[in-house]
């Protein structure tokens, strides 16, 4: 059994209160690095999503999925990972074992899956390799990039990655030291946000501070499953530049035509699943939904026999969110959609849906 401290008010892992702030603005940052942003998304879709894309295109993009969380997860480890340990380590003062294992133990936290430490062999050679078993991994493609990027992070060179299934829910990753192309690291471009700020102010939990509706979201450490209690769906915690980047780095190869399919490919799996007319109960309760997952800050949203005008400042993967509340009108109309949006520079999210004819 994995020994996490829980908060025993809002039964929320104290780590995960104290690595992360959420902000006036519908923002969630690492403590740590207030530059990092993080989102608390629905994650039984992604990796059906990437492979979608791929089917339309014809092209597999597993490859640039891997590689921007490869980043994510190098730029998380290096800011919670102290200088001093990696230096230990790579001085081989520190075995690298232990390290390993704490790391397991944050991917449990932010819901990554069951992962365990199969072998390890760290000697400055070429020869090294690490090897990870995931039980019910969030998404396979963002495992791999978290093991290439986590180990990046702890010895300092570069690192290639490989999967294989050894059962339905269980996948087997090996990372290893490599030269990566560095033409291929020049295409992706990371988001920064404006990060503004709003006048959002989440009720606490007496006892640990963090966000009091977190209560509604249950955590089981020991299998690294977060789920929504009253939708019994999955989510974790990842960073949005990354995901972002992957839809951007599409668009440039394929064109206008990669927006619309990430849009329904999250309007199909929001239907009937994360939010429900009674969870959300009034604009004001939606807009602290979406503050409590870091994805914005909602400003308006009107609805009438016309369809739904949204706004909303500080948003975060804004084509998911553009099908998250896409399938959500039309789970309240029970009408079929079009949909048009803009994200403007300082990241404000405009949408119009309108009832199909």
């Amino acid at each position: 059994m994995m020994d996490v401290d829980v908060c025993p008010e809002c039964k929320v892992p104290r780590q995960f209160i104290d690595t992360h702030i959420w902000l006036s603005g519908g923002i969630i940052v690492q403590r740590a690095d207030q530059k990092h942003r993080m989102v608390l998304i629905e994650s039984d879709n992604l990796d059906p999503l990437f492979k979608g894309i791929g089917e339309l295109i014809g092209v597999s993009i597993e490859h640039i999925v891997i590689e921007t969380k490869l980043r994510s997860s190098r730029d998380y480890m290096n800011t919670i990972i102290p200088d001093e340990v990696k230096e230990q380590v790579r001085s081989f003062k520190m075995d690298i074992k232990p390290l390993i294992e704490a790391m397991n133990v944050i991917g449990h936290m932010l819901g990554y899956g069951d992962s365990k430490l199969i072998e390890v062999r760290y000697t400055k050679n070429p020869d090294d390799y690490v090897i990870e078993r995931i039980t019910d991994p969030y998404s396979v493609l963002l495992w791999c990039g978290d093991l290439a990027g986590s180990s990046e992070a702890v010895v300092g060179y570069a690192h290639e990655v490989k999967y294989e299934f050894v059962s339905p829910d269980q996948v087997e990753i090996i990372a290893w030291p490599s030269q990566r192309p560095p033409k291929f690291q020049e295409r992706l471009q990371l988001k920064e946000y404006a990060l503004l700020d709003g006048d959002i102010d989440l009720e606490k939990c007496g006892t640990c501070g963090g966000p009091a509706a977190l209560s509604g979201y249950a955590w089981d450490v020991a299998r690294g499953v977060i789920k929504v209690v009253e939708r019994d769906r999955r989510v974790a915690m990842l960073g949005p530049a990354y995901i972002e980047a992957v839809f951007d780095e599409l668009e440039k190869e394929l064109g206008e035509e990669i927006p619309r399919v990430v849009v329904e490919a999250q309007r199909r799996f929001t239907r009937g699943s994360l939010y429900s007319p009674a969870e959300v109960g009034s604009e004001e309760d939606f807009r602290k939904l979406l503050a409590l997952r870091g994805l914005g800050n909602l400003r308006e949203l009107r609805m009438d026999g016309r369809g739904m005008r949204m706004s909303m400042q500080n948003a975060a993967v804004p084509l998911m969110v553009t099908g998250l509340i896409q399938g959500y009108f039309e789970d309240i109309t029970g009408v079929e959609s079009n949909v048009e949006w803009e994200l403007k520079d300082d990241d404000t999210l405009e949408l119009e849906i309108t009832p199909k004819k």
